[in-house]
């Protein structure tokens, strides 16, 4: 499954508003604080998880609707993948399709020819709808994988005993931590445990303790992908207890940095309801589908922000990522076939736009650019400084006795700060790179 386009009428800050996602499948969510990148990450959400788990995930969407007296309209268009089942009569369903849910808030309203006097969301009667209930929202059914995080994804911070035992999810618990922030991650944990245990148990059932020692791999294999060098998963003890290998000391998730802990509990997570999705697959983290995460950068080293995107495309290269930051490291590190769209605020309406791609800025330039917002790199004390000091400079030869004083004070700061993110050299190698990149990029 991939997502083409989704539009929001009437919804928080969107008055109507369509963003199209070119089938790409890095999409970057920017914007400052309140544009609506988390409302659209939660709209996709109720989307996915179908007309039923939409109604749990959002029993009472109290504050969704800019106009109270109007109802608010969430719409999707998606692909089918090769490996989402279902068909019309004898073809399968290669083509993008559409449905909607309707928004009711605390107003009397009219959805089709039913009557709503409480806030809901609320399917439309359609064949499509009845199409997906039964191939794509069914929790018993394989394929059509999406997932949704939440700003605040971290692994249980209770020091307890995990018992070794884990059912299939239903569908919309995938996007649990979108709707509530005390959801914490627990899958991860509960997995490893309940296979280790599988691999140990099932000593007359060969073929379960085969596909259990599969699984374990295959996390760990991608864990350990996901991690910095010398951070590795090590084990779970005999009380069910997991622990990793950090430069040779052997530390259990609990004691863990809160960048470990939330990388590990998304990718834990991420992994097991992959295979959970494609249960027959040789290689369910090769399969498609959708993963929404909001607030990726939070908790995470610049270091790990420039790098996570290249290390997710790659260990999990058909899923759609449509990711929302305010780090301009992983802005640029998610390369140049992503598809960054800027979000704008103004008299209380969000716009949405499509920036150019800047991969190959720095980050520096990245921050000076119209994705965001032309934000200088310097702190305001230092920025304060350089503008003065140009501002001197231009009238260098027509200076008062006190403004030459503070020009050559502020020309020793300026030498000090300017090297480190100012202008090149006239004549050397960056300032050639950056002539060049100003006449490539458009």
């Amino acid at each position: 499954m991939l997502i083409e386009e989704l539009t929001l009428e009437n919804i928080r800050c969107f008055e109507k508003s369509t963003l199209k996602f070119k089938n790409k499948k890095w999409v970057t969510l920017l914007g400052q604080n309140g544009c609506g990148k988390s409302t659209v990450l939660q709209s996709l959400g109720l989307l996915l998880a179908g007309p039923e788990g939409a109604q749990i995930l959002a029993s009472r969407p109290v504050g969704w609707l800019r106009d109270e007296g109007q109802r608010g309209k969430l719409s999707i268009k998606v692909h089918q993948g090769d490996s989402d089942p279902g068909s019309f009569g004898s073809q399968k369903v290669t083509r993008s399709f559409g449905y909607s849910f309707f928004i009711t808030g605390s107003d009397q309203l009219t959805v089709g020819n039913k009557l709503y006097t409480e806030p809901g969301v609320h399917a439309v009667q359609e064949k499509r709808l009845t199409w997906l209930r039964q191939n794509a929202f069914t929790s018993k059914g394989t394929g059509w994988f999406a997932v949704g995080y939440g700003a605040f994804r971290r692994l249980t911070r209770k020091s307890e005993i995990i018992v070794p035992s884990l059912e299939p999810s239903t569908r919309y618990t995938n996007f649990f931590t979108q709707f509530d922030e005390d959801q914490p991650l627990s899958a991860f944990e509960s997995w490893m445990v309940y296979l280790d245990y599988s691999i140990v148990k099932n000593d007359n059932d060969e073929a379960r303790r085969l596909e259990a020692k599969r699984q374990k791999e295959l996390g760990i294999a991608a864990i350990n992908s996901l991690l910095p060098h010398g951070v590795r998963f090590d084990s779970v003890n005999a009380e069910g207890r997991i622990f990793f290998d950090v430069g040779g000391v052997k530390v259990p998730t609990l004691a863990l940095s809160d960048g470990y802990r939330s990388v590990l509990a998304l990718t834990g997570d991420l992994v097991w309801r992959l295979i959970q999705a494609f249960p027959e697959s040789s290689d369910p983290l090769n399969e498609e589908g959708v993963v929404l995460i909001d607030e990726l950068d939070i908790h995470l080293h610049p270091i790990w922000q420039r790098d996570i995107a290249l290390w997710l495309r790659k260990q999990f290269p058909n899923l759609q990522f449509i990711v929302a930051t305010h780090s301009p490291f992983i802005a640029a590190g998610a390369g140049q076939e992503a598809l960054t769209l800027k979000f704008s605020l103004s008299n209380g309406k969000t716009s949405v736009e499509e920036v150019r791609d800047f991969s190959a800025l720095s980050v520096d330039r990245v921050l000076q650019s119209d994705a965001f917002g032309n934000v200088s790199p310097y702190s305001p004390q230092t920025q304060e400084k350089i503008d003065r000091y140009d501002e001197l400079l231009v009238k260098r030869t027509r200076l008062s006795k006190k403004e030459s004083a503070e020009f050559e004070q502020l020309s020793l700061f300026v030498e000090t700060a300017r090297p480190i993110g100012g202008p090149p050299e006239p004549g050397s190698l960056q300032s050639r790179i950056e002539a060049y990149l100003e006449k490539a990029l458009p």
